[in-house]
């Protein structure tokens, strides 16, 4: 694993992209302005 990534904008782009990078083992952590992205990842999770 290398360095701890931060993709700032969890959508369709960045969550597609963070997801990918996870299962290949970097440690990725999404931040995401909008209250309701954030929400729904946290309740339902990340699917791709």
């Amino acid at each position: 694993m290398g360095s701890k990534i931060a993709i700032v904008g969890a959508g369709a782009v960045g969550g597609y992209v963070g997801a990918h990078m996870v299962q290949a083992g970097e440690n990725v952590t999404l931040i995401d302005p909008w209250p309701e992205h954030v929400e729904h990842i946290t309740r339902h999770g990340l699917r791709i």
